[in-house]
């Protein structure tokens, strides 16, 4: 398969669309610029790009309606609409409609450009070769003729991606459907998460530790950093627990690696009182290798997801997404009574930082200003990038006077706090503006109260906190 990073850009700015080209072939991406709508299909299949950079406002005709044909001719590959209007609703339609992003120009950070296009294209590229070596699996059970309950088992599977994003629930099911082709006892899987090894026995064994602890040693001595002179600390059946090594000698079993081409997600194994035999071993290794394609996919869908309601640069959540949590707050109050407050907060003298020190510890302190904000909130509380250097909190179930105290003791952290990039020591303050949900308001009036709270804070001097309603 070529994994060459081809990217088309669509845009009648031609002096931007030589920016972006010389930029952008700095990373290795092949580039192809058009100041018109070109023969889509036919430059999409001989240019086989594995992105695509348009432009929402084109001359004569409308950008989505371009962003519709190109979904048309290939619905996967990942579009990333590019606009200089503030127009939220153009926003949302492209989204609607299946664009990967939508990026404002002038562009905020050309890092965070290429970073975007890029994950894009990662994306993409995964999702070819999985479909790619989805193929070839099928191709070699079909050559080998895969019996009807292989078949099933396949077909069930996939069902259980489209109504399951957690891996748990596709290895229990799993489990379940094994039952009608393999004759064993307990199906046990080791997932890598992390820094964790999560461990899952099927049917649940809770009054026999013994067993517990002879299946998931089975299934840990896989691991390349096992040690049997140890205790192990595992995540098993949902608790974290130690466990010491057996010899697995109360049962026989088969323990094979869930992996695709790409990554290894863990091993499972099939555990019974009597030995499996040659056809057993080759049947449950061809099993294995149908629920690692459905774990990597759930994988791959998690990430886009992930991605498609987080800003780039932060790392919280965008625009689009918390303006979204806004109005559900408002629906949720309206059905339940109660209340919820909103922050409105902006860096003070962000230009200055970048003038100073470069536009990249201005982005560094930007996401270093996030992560201390998300450390100082509660978890149900919300984060999301409102634009540029602004940020907007939402804080459910939270009268005003509460959530002037948020604000103050995120104030005080921001103002307290050095942001240490390379060399420099980086001080900076914010400005908040404070509102509380009333019956009479909407979410752009909520928005508006904590906006106008806002440029208060900033006229009265900056550094602090108004939440007048």
């Amino acid at each position: 398969m070529n994994t060459e990073k081809s990217l088309i850009i669509i845009n009648n700015e031609a002096s931007l669309l030589l920016l972006l080209q010389e930029y952008l072939e700095r990373f290795g991406l092949t580039v192809f610029t058009y100041e018109s709508i070109p023969d889509l299909e036919s430059e999409m299949r001989e240019k086989r790009p594995c992105a695509i950079l348009l432009d929402v406002l084109m001359p004569h005709v409308s950008g989505i309606d371009i962003l519709k044909q190109i979904k048309m001719i290939n619905q996967k590959i990942p579009v990333i609409m590019m606009t200089g209007s503030a127009d939220d609703e153009k926003r949302i339609e492209s989204l609607r409609n299946g664009a990967y992003a939508v990026l404002t120009k002038p562009f905020s950070s050309m890092e965070e450009l290429y970073q975007t296009i890029n994950n894009a294209m990662n994306h993409y590229i995964e999702s070819l070769k999985t479909e790619e070596l989805s193929i070839e699996v099928e191709e070699r059970y079909r050559r080998e003729k895969m019996n009807l309950l292989e078949l099933d088992f396949l077909k069930s599977l996939q069902h259980m991606i489209g109504e399951a994003e957690n891996p748990d629930t596709v290895l229990k099911n799993a489990s379940m459907l094994l039952k009608s082709v393999l004759d064993f006892e307990y199906f046990g899987a080791l997932l890598l998460q992390q820094d964790e090894a999560n461990i899952r026995v099927y049917p649940t064994l809770k009054d026999n530790r013994e067993f517990l602890e002879s299946i998931a040693s089975g299934l840990l001595k896989k691991l390349p950093y096992f040690k049997r002179d140890q205790k192990q600390q595992v995540v098993l059946q949902g608790a974290v627990e130690e466990i010491c090594f057996t010899d697995n000698r109360h049962k026989a079993s088969m323990v094979f690696d869930l992996s695709t081409a790409n990554q290894v997600y863990g091993y499972a194994g099939l555990f019974r009182d009597t030995s499996f035999d040659a056809e057993e071993e080759l049947v449950f290794g061809r099993f294995s290798s149908h629920i690692a394609l459905a774990l990597e996919k759930i994988r791959l869908f998690n990430e886009i997801k992930t991605l498609s309601i987080h800003d780039g640069m932060t790392g919280v959540f965008n625009h689009i997404y918390v303006v979204e949590e806004v109005n559900s707050e408002i629906e949720r109050a309206k059905r339940y009574g109660g209340t919820f407050s909103l922050i409105l907060l902006d860096l003070d003298n962000f230009k200055e930082i970048n003038d100073s020190y470069g536009h990249l510890a201005g982005d560094f302190v930007l996401k270093s200003v996030a992560q201390l904000i998300e450390k100082t909130l509660r978890t149900i509380d919300i984060i999301g990038r409102y634009g540029g250097e602004e940020f907007i909190i939402i804080f459910p179930q939270t009268d005003l006077e509460k959530a002037r105290i948020a604000g103050e003791r995120l104030r005080q952290a921001v103002e307290t706090a050095t942001f240490l990039y390379e060399d420099k020591m980086i001080h900076l303050t914010i400005s908040l503006g404070v509102t509380t949900y009333e019956e009479e308001k909407n979410t752009r009036s909520l928005i508006k109260t904590a906006d106008d709270n806002l440029y208060r804070a900033k006229k009265g001097g900056k550094n602090r906190i108004c939440y007048e309603q």
